[in-house]
């Protein structure tokens, strides 16, 4: 409900349109009434409305002086001025201090109905925005008013889920400019740092039957494909107050449980039982270093590969092996042994483990990023410069969009390593595979919503790679900050 007060010196006025507001405005409450401007002032020190409507002659007061103060202090809160006058210097200062509409004595019914319709709209937008900028803070833990909290998530108590497919969020990714939020329109609320991941906020009191298994269905029917997914479902319902602790927990369970090539659902009771162990022992390391000593590079590239292997079987979570993958680099760098690589070696390791579908595919790219002389990487290559080639490659791309591809799939096809696919898109593109996937799949959307006269968002979605329309119309959203439906009508005008 959206929180109106009324201010009006006249009991009357105030009874007659509080009377209508109730009665003809669906999803506003008047939740605060004050006699004359100063009263209101007051009561706004202990609660802010969404909406203040006042009469312009008060006596102790007037409403555009009111409306000045509010404005001074709480700057984005609606006013509505009501008046018996249709004086042009009252519509003068009421531009001047920003006032949302202005009403007309005698008051009428459908023309309030019809205010409130349209001030509904904008409070949407408004609190669709606010809420995502309070998910977005709380998701980095930087620090959110309670009070915000209380306002923007108008249910009570929340189920919370999260999803990820492949890997853990990249570190070199732009988060801000990546980030995905639900569409304003959606019954569940959803974010994801990037792409790859979903985290759901579902309203308690839409949910009929196991949460569990409705949010599984939900996953189920919008995530694209991916060679795994981890997913963290928590079981019970929470307090609004508690989204911020929820979410922690559920981003703490997901990163710390990940296991490259191995798709999981975890049900969450109170998150202490997923804490992971880890333990300290580094003896690898000695064995590998001495190798390098002795420049057994053969028996150390055979050795790294046997350690991933080994890892993969124990199923060691990511962050686990990344850790210890980690500590090889940068003992390989201090000895100046591998493939001399080093400048790019962070992005590309961050890419092998956000992409790998498989602790296979990971050794593959690990010993490439490692090991392998990257001059001569095919003999396709080797026919045509390395800029032909990453151009048959984007021709590829572009060509089978609307198919699931990924780094893995594309590579294979090409007859190209993953690492070397990756160092292509660093080189020419300025970016990952990823991104410019999801931005060559964004214009054809765009080109494609332009070009029809009749358009089906779900057509659109599937011809670009997308198979449900929801997903696709929060990832169109993300990169245009319009949804397809909103970026076709600013088409039309």
């Amino acid at each position: 409900m959206y929180q109106v007060m009324i201010v009006d010196d006249e009991p009357t006025s105030v009874n007659l349109l509080k009377m209508v507001i109730e009665k003809k405005c669906d999803g506003f409450q008047v939740a605060e009434i004050a006699y004359d401007g100063t009263e209101a002032m007051e009561k706004l020190k202990e609660f802010q409305p969404d909406i203040v409507i006042t009469d312009i002659q008060m006596q102790v007061m007037s409403g555009l002086e009111l409306v000045k103060r509010i404005r001074e202090k709480y700057p984005e809160m609606f006013c509505v001025l009501v008046s018996g006058y249709q004086e042009f210097d009252y519509a003068k200062q009421a531009i001047q201090y920003r006032v949302s509409d202005y009403i007309l004595k005698p008051i009428v019914p459908s023309d309030i109905k019809k205010l409130f319709v349209k001030l509904g709209k904008k409070l949407k937008q408004k609190y669709y925005h606010q809420r995502n900028i309070l998910i977005h803070r709380m998701v980095n833990q930087l620090p959110v008013d309670e009070n915000e909290i209380e306002k923007y998530f108008q249910s009570n108590c929340y189920y919370g889920a999260i999803v990820r497919r492949n890997g853990i969020l990249s570190r070199f990714s732009d988060r801000c400019s990546s980030e995905v939020f639900s569409d304003i329109n959606e019954w569940m609320i959803s974010y994801g740092r990037d792409d790859q991941e979903t985290l759901y906020l579902c309203p308690e009191e839409i949910v009929c039957g196991d949460y569990v298994d409705i949010i599984s269905h939900q996953i189920k029917k919008e995530q694209p494909e991916a060679e795994y997914v981890t997913t963290v479902i928590l079981r019970d319902a929470f307090h609004r107050e508690k989204i911020g602790d929820m979410i922690k927990k559920l981003y703490r369970v997901l990163d710390e449980s990940i296991i490259i090539g191995k798709k999981q659902i975890l049900i969450m009771n109170t998150g202490e039982e997923f804490v992971s162990l880890w333990d300290n022992d580094y003896s690898y390391l000695q064995k590998l270093e001495s190798m390098v000593k002795s420049r057994q590079y053969d028996s150390l590239k055979k050795t790294v590969k046997e350690l991933l292997y080994t890892w993969g079987e124990e199923q060691r979570t990511q962050l686990w092996v990344e850790c210890r993958v980690r500590q090889i680099c940068y003992m390989l760098q201090r000895y100046g042994a591998g493939n001399g690589e080093y400048r790019d070696y962070e992005y590309l390791m961050d890419e092998a483990f956000s992409n790998a579908g498989d602790m296979r595919q990971l050794e593959e790219q690990i010993s490439d990023i490692f090991f392998r002389n990257m001059k001569e990487e095919t003999l396709d290559v080797q026919k045509v410069s390395a800029e032909d080639y990453f151009n048959k490659i984007k021709n590829y791309i572009q060509r089978n969009m609307e198919k699931p591809l990924n780094l893995q799939k594309v590579s294979h096809e090409m007859g190209v390593s993953q690492t070397y696919l990756s160092r292509l898109f660093r080189k020419y593109e300025g970016q990952s595979f990823n991104n410019y996937l999801t931005e060559l799949r964004m214009e054809k959307a765009k080109e494609l919503l332009g070009s029809q006269d009749k358009v089906y968002v779900k057509d659109i979605a599937t011809q670009v790679g997308y198979k449900d329309q929801f997903y696709f119309s929060r990832i169109f959203h993300t990169w245009t900050g319009m949804s397809p439906s909103e970026y076709i009508e600013k088409r039309g005008t």
